[in-house]
């Protein structure tokens, strides 16, 4: 059993509230769950209006596809408009 973690650090642009920033959270945590089968959650920052800091855990039996999962998540995050990775940790075991 293989267990991978990350730790996304994202630059927010045009937001002008914590409301603002809870909801567009809520919606990319939510898509990338459902799309990728991991465990996301917001670990740091909360009270920051410029960042956004998820955590992200995986277990699998092979460590290529947690990379693989890994790279599409920050590919699907960098692409998905108005957001930047500042950040970006991995660890496999």
């Amino acid at each position: 059993m293989n267990i991978g973690m990350a730790k996304m650090k994202i630059r927010l642009f045009g937001m002008n509230s914590l409301k603002d920033k809870r909801s567009l959270s809520k919606r990319l945590i939510n898509q990338i769950r459902k799309s990728y089968n991991v465990s996301i959650s917001e670990v740091e920052a909360q009270d920051s209006k410029d960042f956004l800091v998820l955590g992200i855990a995986m277990v699998s039996n092979d460590k290529n596809m947690i990379h693989q999962v890994f790279e599409l998540i920050e590919n699907r995050v960098e692409n998905g408009g108005g957001l930047e990775i500042e950040e970006m940790e991995k660890e496999l075991w």
